[in-house]
């Protein structure tokens, strides 16, 4: 059973993540104005790749690399590659609010495939809590879909391969170590951009965008590698209305740095996503207190 810790610490992983994520977010979306988007996705995952993987390789060595979870890991790691990769794609041409607002069908998702590939119990309290969270999204974000844009597609499919990113991730951490899993987060994307270089660089960056390309590597791994911690402590359903946090750790951001105070609309969508986050907390309460 899970345990009223294990759950407020994945919750406190999770969201600490999700802070950090809107900053990846905002360099890549910086980046994409001035640069080939196939440019920003390899400074991405090859960023991710040289500051952790050769590290991580020489602690844990071969063993723990190369077993038998290494297929599903592959999964894993191109799951979140393909995914990102769409998302920059689809950044580059709609607007930030309009793609992440797409993007967050990702916890509908995972409360829908979790209880067949992870054997979870999903309550309908968990389906209400995950609609109120993604009504909220929309309030907050208040995507223009006035004129639909072929790139939202790419935004959409994005959710699509985040959930099922989050669902390996919670599978692998019952017998993975977790600094191997945030290892092949960047290998298959690495890998797969390194080898297309050739065919897609066109730019000669200056010292700014070369210093945001070099800052992206490691602002992906501090964020992933809380998000997967998470995902070590509570289930995956459980942590599911918790991704639209990333909406208010955006709101936070831009009051913080850009004093760009929240409309009325905004405030309310801003309730229903910490609501949602609430009422999972207060159910797993009076679960517990019943068993």
């Amino acid at each position: 059973m899970l345990s009223k810790q294990n759950f407020y610490i994945g919750a406190a992983f999770l969201c600490l993540g999700l802070i950090i994520v809107p900053i990846n977010d905002a360099l890549a979306k910086i980046l994409s104005s001035d640069l080939n988007i196939m440019e920003v996705i390899w400074s991405r995952f090859f960023g991710h790749f040289i500051f952790l993987v050769p590290i991580a390789f020489y602690i844990h060595g071969k063993e723990k690399f190369i077993n038998k979870e290494t297929t599903q890991q592959v999964i894993r790691g191109m799951l979140i590659f393909i995914g990102t990769a769409l998302f920059y794609i689809a950044i580059a041409k709609i607007p930030l609010a309009d793609a992440l607002s797409l993007l967050l069908i990702a916890p509908i998702i995972v409360v829908i495939f979790s209880s067949k590939m992870l054997r979870e119990q999903i309550s309908t309290l968990k389906i209400l809590c995950v609609g109120l969270g993604f009504i909220g999204t929309l309030l907050v974000v208040q995507p223009g879909f006035g004129e639909f844009h072929s790139s939202s597609l790419f935004a959409l499919a994005s959710g699509f391969c985040y959930a099922f990113y989050i669902i390996y991730t919670r599978k692998l951490n019952f017998s993975s170590d977790p600094i191997i899993s945030l290892s092949f987060t960047a290998i298959p994307g690495a890998i797969v951009m390194t080898l297309l270089l050739p065919f897609f660089w066109e730019s000669s960056p200056d010292l700014k965008q070369i210093l945001i390309m070099g800052s992206i590597g490691p602002v992906v791994i501090l964020a992933h590698f809380l998000i997967i911690k998470a995902y070590q402590y509570a289930e995956a359903s459980l942590l599911a209305p918790f991704h639209y946090f990333e909406i208010v750790s955006n709101v936070i951001i831009s009051v913080l740095y850009f004093r760009d105070i929240p409309s009325i609309i905004v405030s309310i969508g801003i309730m229903c996503i910490i609501t949602s986050g609430i009422a999972v907390n207060l159910n797993f309460e009076k679960k517990n207190a019943k068993e």
